[in-house]
C-alpha cells in the first residue's frame, strides 16, 4: 500500500529522471567507446530519443495539469488548492446535499442541521462501506437517504478523498485524477443526475472500481426514479430510450442496494425523544404519527421558499393568500380543518391587503391545486395539507415562520363565525392581546353564549357583560366542579377556571370573599404552576384589587404596584395584560377622589404608550381613564 502510494504521488518525476539518466548514461557510453564520426551520430539520436521521452512525460504533464486546473469546475466541493478534499474536511451536509431544515442561532453561528439521529437500516450500510464498491441507498423523497450516507461516509472513510461531480457530464471528466494518491470516495447524490450518455455508464463504474485505486461509490436515489428501472417498464420503450434505459438499469445491478423507509421505526423515533431539546427534532416529532421525522426536518425550507416567492406578481398570489389563512387560523389557536368555503372566505383580505388585482392572482381552483402540490414527488406534505371532504390545515412547520403578520379584521370574523364556542373564546383571548378590542369582545360573546363562563368573567372584566355577575359566578363553579371531577383539582385547566370564580365573586361585589379564595389559591397553585404563570400573576392582582376595595388603601396600592411590577417584568411592559393593569390603578385612585396621583399615572402611561395606534385597546382604554378624571373633576367643582 505505502510503495502504491509513493508511484501514485511521484511517479512523474521519476520518470522525467529516469529518461534524463537514461540519456546521461547512453551518452557516456558513446563517448568512451564510439569513435569520432559515428559517435556524433550515435550522439544525435541518443539526443532525440531522450528529448523525445522528456516531451512526452511534459506531455502528460501537461494533460494532467490540465485535468486539475479543470477540477474547481467539475466538483460539487473542492479543497482550498481546487482539488478533491479530504472526507473529514467536509463538514457542511448541506452542501454536500443533505436538505436544510429550519436555522437555529448555536454559539452565535446559524445552525441548519439538526444533530443526526442513528438509523435502523446503519449496519448493513457500514457493512457495504467497509467492503468498498459501489452502495445505493433509495427510499422516497426526503426519507433522510443523504444525511444517512453522508454521516456514514465521515465515520468510515475520513482519510478517503472527496470526489462529488458537479454534473453528469463532469463525472467523465475526474476520471483521468483518481490515480493519484489516496482513496476515494465518489459522492453522486440524486443518482438519476448522473445516469445516461457521458455520464454514468457501465463502462464508467467499472473505471471508477478498478485497481489500483480504492474507491467507494455511493449514491441516493429516491424510490420513483429507482422504480423506473424495473425490468416491467422495459415493454414500455423502443429504440435509443430503451437502449438508454437498459444502460441505467446495468449500471443499477451493479450496486448493493439499501431501502430507506420514509416513516421512522419505533426505535428510531425514541432515540429522536433523547435530542428532543433541539425544536427542530420535537416539532418532527410531534407530527411522526404522519411523516417521516427526516421529511419534516427538511421539508419546512423549501414550503417557506415556495410560499414567499408565490407573493410574487402573475405567480401564485391568490394561492399564498389562503396559505396566509390557513397560518393565520392555526396562529390563532384554531387547530381544526378549515372547509374550504370559509378559507375562500379568509383569504380575500389577506390578497387584498399584499395588492389585490395587481398581482394578477390565479384562479381559485389553480391556486388550490398548486397549494396542495406536494413539494417533492411522492412526499406527504404539501403547504396545504387535506382534502375538500375532510378540511384544510397549513403545514405545521409554516406556524412559527416570523414576519407573517396580522390576521385582517375581515379574516377574523369570517373564521370567528365559524369556530365553536371555545374556539371563539379562544380567538378572542389573541384578539385581546394583539389589541383587538372588537374582535376579542364578539369572541367573548360567542363563547359566553356557548356556555362559557370564562368568557362571562372576560366580557365582565372588559365592562361589557353580557350577563349579571352572580348568574355567570354560578355556571363558572359548575365549570368548576366539573373539571375537577374530569382532571382533578391540582390541574392547570382546574386551577384557571378556579381564578375565574374569584374573578366573578370579585365582580359580584364580595371582596373578602373573594380575598380569602385567591390567597388560598395561589398558595396551592403558585408551587405547581410556577410565579410567572398567568393565573398566578392574576391571582396576585386579585388579591391586591381585594385588599384595596375593602378600604386597605394604602396597602391595596402597594399590593397593586407590586403586582403590576412583576406582571411587567414576566410578560413584558408593553403587554395588553401588564398595561390594562397600570390603567386599571388610574381608575381606582380616580375613583378614590385622588386626582393628582391620577393624572401624574395617566400622563406617565400617555407618553409610555404614545406609539400605539388610535384604534388600539390601549388607546381607547387610556381615552376612557381620561375622560373618567375629567368627569370627577367636573363633580368635585359643582
Amino acid at each position: 500500500m505505502l510503495a502504491r502510494f509513493w508511484w501514485r504521488r511521484y511517479r512523474f518525476w521519476v520518470r522525467l529522471l529516469t529518461a534524463a539518466a537514461a540519456a546521461a548514461a547512453i551518452g557516456l557510453v558513446v563517448a568512451a567507446w564510439v569513435p569520432g564520426a559515428r559517435a556524433a551520430i550515435l550522439g544525435a539520436a541518443v539526443t532525440a530519443v531522450a528529448t523525445t521521452a522528456v516531451l512526452g512525460v511534459q506531455a502528460q504533464w501537461r494533460r494532467r495539469s490540465d485535468v486539475i486546473n479543470s477540477l474547481p469546475v467539475a466538483l460539487e466541493i473542492a479543497s482550498s488548492r481546487g482539488g478533491f478534499p479530504l472526507v473529514r474536511d467536509v463538514s457542511d451536509a448541506v452542501a454536500a446535499g443533505v436538505h436544510p431544515a429550519a436555522v437555529l442561532e448555536v454559539a452565535g453561528e446559524a445552525d441548519r442541521v439538526p444533530p443526526y439521529i442513528t438509523r435502523d437500516f446503519e449496519p448493513e450500510l457500514h457493512a457495504a462501506l467497509r467492503r468498498d464498491g459501489f452502495t445505493l441507498l433509495a427510499g422516497e423523497s426526503t426519507a433522510g437517504k443523504t444525511r444517512a450516507a453522508f454521516e456514514a461516509m465521515r465515520l468510515l472513510c475520513g482519510g478517503c478523498r472527496f470526489v462529488a461531480p458537479s454534473s453528469r457530464e463532469a463525472l467523465p471528466g475526474v476520471l483521468p485524477s483518481l490515480d493519484e494518491a489516496g482513496d476515494y470516495v465518489v459522492w453522486l447524490d440524486d443518482l438519476e443526475r448522473f445516469l445516461g450518455p457521458g455520464g454514468l455508464t457501465l463502462s464508467v463504474l467499472h473505471r471508477l472500481l478498478s485497481p489500483p485505486v480504492r474507491t467507494v461509490v455511493l449514491a441516493t436515489m429516491r424510490s420513483h426514479e429507482y422504480d423506473r428501472y424495473r425490468d416491467r417498464l422495459e415493454g414500455e420503450m423502443a429504440g435509443a430510450e430503451r437502449d438508454v434505459w437498459r444502460e441505467g438499469r446495468a449500471v443499477l445491478r451493479q450496486a448493493q442496494v439499501i431501502y430507506v423507509n420514509r416513516r421512522w421505526t419505533a426505535q428510531e423515533t425514541i432515540r429522536v425523544q433523547a435530542h428532543a431539546s433541539d425544536r427542530r427534532l420535537a416539532q418532527a416529532l410531534a407530527s411522526a404519527d404522519r411523516f417521516g421525522i427526516a421529511e419534516s426536518l427538511a421539508a419546512g425550507p423549501e414550503l417557506a421558499e415556495a410560499w414567499r416567492y408565490a407573493w410574487t406578481p402573475g405567480h401564485h398570489p391568490r394561492g399564498a393568500a389562503l396559505i396566509a389563512a390557513a397560518v393565520g387560523a392555526r396562529k390563532a389557536g384554531y387547530h381544526r380543518p378549515l372547509p374550504q368555503a370559509v378559507l375562500e372566505r379568509m383569504h380575500e383580505a389577506y390578497l387584498a391587503q399584499r395588492g389585490g388585482s395587481d398581482l394578477r392572482p390565479e384562479s381559485l381552483r389553480e391556486a388550490m391545486q398548486w397549494a396542495l402540490a406536494p413539494t417533492f414527488p411522492g412526499g406527504a406534505n404539501s403547504l396545504l395539507i387535506g382534502s375538500a371532504e375532510d378540511g384544510y390545515l397549513a403545514f405545521d412547520y409554516l406556524i412559527d415562520l416570523p414576519g407573517s403578520g396580522t390576521m385582517p379584521d375581515a379574516s377574523w370574523s369570517a373564521l370567528l363565525e365559524h369556530a365553536s364556542g371555545y374556539e371563539a373564546y379562544m380567538l378572542a383571548n389573541l384578539a385581546l392581546t394583539e389589541g383587538r378590542h372588537d374582535q376579542a369582545i364578539r369572541g367573548y360573546l360567542r363563547g359566553a353564549e356557548a356556555g362559557n363562563p370564562i368568557a362571562e368573567a372576560m366580557l365582565g372584566d372588559l365592562g361589557t357583560p353580557v350577563h349579571p355577575a352572580p348568574e355567570s359566578l354560578e355556571r363558572a363553579q359548575q365549570y368548576l366542579s366539573q373539571l375537577r371531577h374530569e382532571l382533578g383539582s391540582n390541574h392547570a385547566q382546574s386551577l384557571g377556571a378556579e381564578q375565574c370564580v374569584v374573578m366573578l365573586t370579585m365582580q359580584s361585589g364580595r371582596h373578602a370573599e373573594a380575598l380569602t379564595l385567591a390567597q388560598d389559591l395561589v398558595a396551592r397553585g403558585e408551587p405547581i404552576l410556577g410565579s410567572g404563570h398567568r393565573t398566578v400573576l392574576a391571582l396576585k392582582h386579585n388579591i391586591a384589587w381585594c385588599t384595596y376595595a375593602l378600604g386597605d388603601v394604602d396597602d391595596g396600592l402597594r399590593k397593586l404596584d407590586s403586582a403590576v411590577e412583576e406582571c411587567s417584568r414576566t410578560l413584558g411592559p408593553r403587554n395588553t395584560t401588564t398595561v390594562a393593569r397600570r390603567i386599571g390603578i388610574v381608575r381606582m385612585l380616580t375613583e378614590a377622589g385622588r386626582i393628582d396621583a391620577a393624572r401624574e399615572r395617566l400622563a406617565a402611561l400617555e407618553t409610555d404608550y404614545s406609539d400605539f395606534p388610535p384604534g388600539h385597546i390601549v388607546m381607547i382604554d387610556l381615552q376612557k381613564a381620561a375622560n373618567s378624571i375629567y368627569n370627577r373633576e367636573r363633580l368635585t367643582d359643582t
